[in-house]
């Protein structure tokens, strides 16, 4: 699940005084920085929430059934389903942990094959 970034926010931001982004708007790097927000947030939800996800899914395998409790296939599905919604609701808000010195490495791997091979580097390479 991918979290557009909310311009209403970013203008409370601009708003409230956060004066690095007041330069880089009147810079007209705005839009930049706004696709290296975006593209944070969504390398945080894959990375946090597939941490949390096989974290929930090792946790599952470890417990054993209740003999007479289990709700047979109809729970084991919801249960992944529920396991899947907690991982996201994890990665969203805890995310960061995880996915920020990771993306800080792949921000400076970028940069370093991009100065060195400015015109032939994918963005996403």
């Amino acid at each position: 699940m991918m979290n557009p970034i909310n311009p209403v926010a970013l203008q409370q931001q601009m708003a409230s005084g956060n004066t690095e982004l007041r330069t880089e708007f009147a810079a007209g790097k705005t839009a930049q920085r706004l696709e290296q927000m975006e593209t944070r947030e969504v390398f945080k939800n894959f990375v946090a929430g597939t941490f949390y996800q096989q974290m929930l899914k090792a946790m599952r395998s470890s417990q054993g059934e209740v003999q007479y409790l289990g709700g047979g296939q109809g729970e084991k599905m919801f249960r992944s389903q529920l396991d899947q919604q907690i991982s996201e609701q994890l990665a969203m808000h805890h995310g960061d942990a995880f996915a920020a010195p990771l993306y800080d490495n792949f921000e400076a791997h970028l940069n370093q094959r991009t100065a060195a091979e400015p015109s032939q580097v994918d963005y996403l390479a």
